[in-house]
């Protein structure tokens, strides 16, 4: 099976969370492909309904429409687990105040860019799903994407319990994880500079035109 690797995950990201899951990993067409099963499980659920929000995103222009879809894909994610594994020992040094801070900046940049920029760069893929897994009291999602004049990447969406319901906690590209991923791009960002400095970084970046 011939494998394609979209452009951008090649590139160095400018500000390791702006692309977090989306405009590197998450398709955004799914096709009427038969369920790995006939009953679904609560996490290929979860990441079917994940992909169904930001697929509607594209076409959907009414505001009020728009915010449940992203409210929607906001709740399948674990944002709090994933940036603490991203700031490592650093997040217990970090107070409330920088914590929501950061948290409160992710979100938008996960809203503003990279969930439309998601409908839009995966448009013409197909997903394959195949039957979920339990591994360590997680679940795994596993899926394959293929191009259809061919090529195709195995991508695996990892959740975990957290409440009531099962969320995102990492997608694996072909073996390759970005939740660890990002948390080398952050650490290397720290170590470059301080909490102060990747909080402007990512300002900025929503502060450049078309944010």
């Amino acid at each position: 099976m011939r494998r394609f690797v979209p452009k951008r995950v090649n590139e160095r990201v400018e500000l390791l969370l702006i692309n977090l899951f989306f405009v590197l990993l998450v398709p955004a067409t799914i096709p009427s492909t038969p369920a790995a099963s006939e009953n679904p499980g609560p996490a290929e659920t979860v990441v079917r309904q994940m992909l169904d929000s930001i697929s509607k995103l594209r076409t959907t222009e009414n505001s009020a429409t728009r915010n449940g879809l992203i409210k929607k894909i906001d709740g399948s994610l674990a944002l709090d687990s994933l940036s603490q594994r991203a700031f490592g020992a650093q997040w217990g040094k970090l107070d409330t105040t920088q914590r929501a801070r950061f948290a409160h900046l992710l979100r938008e940049l996960l809203e503003k860019l990279a969930y439309p920029h998601a409908s839009q760069f995966f448009t013409g893929l197909e997903v394959e799903f195949r039957r979920e897994q339990v591994k360590d009291g997680q679940r795994v999602v596993p899926t394959t994407v293929k191009r259809r004049e061919g090529g195709a990447v195995s991508i695996d969406y990892v959740l975990a319990r957290t409440g009531p319901r099962w969320r995102v906690v990492d997608i694996v590209l072909d073996g390759q994880s970005l939740a660890t991923n990002v948390e080398g791009q952050i650490q290397a960002v720290l170590k470059q500079g301080s909490y102060d400095r990747l909080m402007a970084q990512m300002e900025a970046k929503l502060k450049q035109p078309g944010s």
